[in-house]
């Protein structure tokens, strides 16, 4: 079992390297980035009316407390909202990609873990918001591992100094 799992871990770290030098790999990332950085902000633009909307605060007060019964409901939904507006700016520039990705990533998971799986049996297990979500939490995956790619103002920036691959 052990050599079977080892054969696994050098046959993907072979097929990610010989993926990342493919002159279209580059490409990819940037339309992943530029996805997923636009997903984030149409989701996370709530964000832009929260101080000024009481219905809205209103609305988070009751999905995230009295439906998903999480604990400081209107902060938690600040966070999550804020994560997505500027992580979704940050990636799609292609600006601390990794980090930004992370917390896109952790905001996701929690999501899709929180509201958009079904638990009960009552429908679906995987309510349809959850491939967005999912689908999300992937692609900030991707861009956690990869980087921002060559077309990145990280590439520019920082020259490679923090890459992976």
């Amino acid at each position: 079992m052990q050599l079977a799992i080892e054969r696994f871990m050098r046959f993907h770290l072979i097929a990610m390297k010989i993926a990342v030098h493919h002159p279209m790999w580059n490409i990819y990332l940037l339309l992943a980035r530029v996805w997923l950085g636009f997903a984030m902000i149409t989701g996370g633009q709530s964000i832009l009316r929260f101080f000024h909307s009481q219905e809205l605060r209103d609305f988070f007060q009751n999905w995230f407390g009295n439906e998903l019964g999480l604990p400081y409901p209107v902060l938690m939904a600040f966070l999550a909202k804020g994560t997505e507006f500027t992580g979704g700016i940050l990636v799609c520039l292609g600006l601390f990609t990794r980090i930004s990705s992370s917390f896109i990533a952790f905001v996701m998971l929690i999501a899709t873990l929180v509201a958009n799986l079904d638990y009960y049996g009552n429908g679906p297990f995987i309510r349809q918001d959850g491939l967005v979500t999912i689908s999300s939490f992937l692609f900030a995956s991707l861009c956690i591992f990869t980087g921002g790619g060559k077309y990145s103002l990280d590439r520019i920036l920082f020259r490679d100094k923090y890459r992976l691959i």
